[in-house]
């Protein structure tokens, strides 16, 4: 199991396979990458954003520690599920953030023996807490081509 961050550059070229420019509106506004045990071991975030929950001060924690206790289990389950079987999982939670509360939509993936989060927050009436269009500055790997970055397969596990 990989503990060590991830570099910009490997962020990216994951990024760059997954996604174009002309994605930009579906984009992820955090990605977490969590082991097995459901401990948050990185994070990245592609352009600026203002974080309602995580940032790297979650690193080293469980899902149980840092989110609201029922929706911890079902991060833990659903992680546990994309492991299991193979396949994304789309989970979401309203978080109160201040005075105003936000709904976290995310989409599981495993990869290798961890799973990835790719996590997009919403104002309560369903848009983006970010808009992002293709001309973002913070956009701008996405038109570079992809390195070679092998992607394990979750069946190599």
């Amino acid at each position: 199991m990989a503990t060590a961050r991830w570099s910009i550059d490997r962020w990216h070229d994951l990024l760059r396979r997954l996604f174009r420019p002309e994605h930009a509106a579906f984009f992820p506004h955090k990605v977490f990458r969590l082991d097995a045990q459901g401990i948050y071991r990185d994070c990245f975030f592609p352009f600026p954003c203002q974080h309602l929950l995580g940032g790297e001060t979650v690193l080293g924690k469980s899902v149980k520690e840092v989110l609201p206790k029922q929706f911890g289990l079902t991060m833990q389950r659903a992680l546990d599920l994309a492991l299991r079987r193979g396949r994304s999982q789309d989970v979401q939670c309203l978080l109160p953030a201040g005075k105003q509360s936000y709904l976290a939509a995310i989409r599981l993936f495993p990869y290798d023996s961890e799973v990835l989060g790719f996590v997009m927050d919403h104002d309560l009436s369903g848009r983006p807490v970010v808009k992002v269009t293709p001309d973002h500055p913070s956009m701008k790997f996405l038109q570079q081509k992809a390195g070679f970055l092998p992607i394990p397969s979750s069946r190599n596990r």
